[in-house]
C-alpha cells in the first residue's frame, strides 16, 4: 500500500484473519482525520513482516491468529519494532482473554463491536502513552476483581473455564468436541489449552490428564 509522504496521520497496521473484521476497520480508518490504515495481515507471519516494513505506530491485532496467538505473539512483535502501541481485536471478553492479553503489557484491548468514535478514543490514548480498555472490558475486570475465587480454582490457581477444558481434555475429547460441549469456538479452546500448558508447565495431553487425575479434578 503506497502512503504518501507528505500525509502527518498517524500509521495504523491491522493483523486478524477475518475479512470482515478487517474491511470494517478499513470502512473506520477511511474516514478518519487522524489515522491512516497502512496495511493489513492475516497471521501473525505477515504481522511481523509489516510490521518491520512499514513500522506504524499503532498495531491492531487479534487475539487469535492462525499461526499463533496474538498473546504469544506480543514479544516478537515487540522485538521487531520495539515503539510500536499494541492494542489487542477480541470478540472474546471472558476474564482469562482479558488478563492473559493485558499481561503481555500491550497498550489496549478493543471489543470488535467498537465504533469509529471508541476506535479513535482507543488510538488517541495509547500514542499519549495511555492504556486504553473498552468500557465492556473495564467491566470484566471490575467484576473478576469483585469475584470470590471458586474452591477448586482456587486451589489449583486455574480460572473456571480453564478446569472445565482440563476436564475434557482428561476425558479424552477434541478441541472441536470440547468447543461443541462447552458452547465456545474451538479457538477458544486452543487458547485456554495453551494458557493450561502455560500455567502448568505441561506441555503434552498426557501430562494435563495426570495431573487432572492426581488432582482429583476427574
Amino acid at each position: 500500500m503506497s502512503v504518501d509522504p507528505t500525509d502527518l496521520r498517524r500509521g495504523v497496521l491491522i493483523a486478524d484473519d477475518h475479512v470482515l473484521v478487517r474491511a470494517g476497520v478499513r470502512s473506520l480508518l477511511e474516514g478518519s482525520r487522524r489515522y491512516l490504515l497502512l496495511g493489513e495481515a492475516s497471521d501473525v507471519a505477515d504481522c511481523l513482516a509489516k510490521v518491520a516494513a512499514l513500522r506504524p505506530e499503532v498495531l491492531l491485532l487479534d487475539i487469535m491468529l492462525p499461526d499463533m496467538s496474538g498473546i504469544d505473539a506480543v514479544a516478537r512483535i515487540r522485538t521487531a519494532a520495539p515503539a510500536v502501541r499494541i492494542v489487542f481485536l477480541s470478540s472474546q471478553d471472558s476474564r482469562e482473554f482479558v488478563m492473559s492479553a493485558l499481561q503481555t503489557g500491550a497498550d489496549g484491548f478493543l471489543s470488535k463491536d467498537f465504533v469509529l468514535s471508541e476506535m479513535e478514543l482507543a488510538l488517541d490514548a495509547v500514542i499519549a502513552g495511555n492504556r486504553y480498555l473498552s468500557p465492556r472490558i473495564s467491566h470484566v475486570l471490575v467484576e473478576a476483581m469483585n469475584a470470590p475465587p471458586a474452591g477448586e480454582a482456587a486451589q489449583t490457581g486455574l480460572t473456571g473455564r480453564q478446569l472445565e477444558v482440563l476436564r475434557a481434555i482428561a476425558r479424552g475429547l477434541s478441541n472441536k468436541e470440547i468447543a461443541r460441549e462447552l458452547a465456545i469456538s474451538p479457538k477458544t479452546v486452543e487458547f485456554h489449552r495453551g494458557a493450561l500448558m502455560q500455567r502448568l508447565d505441561l506441555h503434552d495431553v498426557a501430562s494435563l490428564t495426570r495431573y487432572a487425575v492426581q488432582a482429583g479434578l476427574v
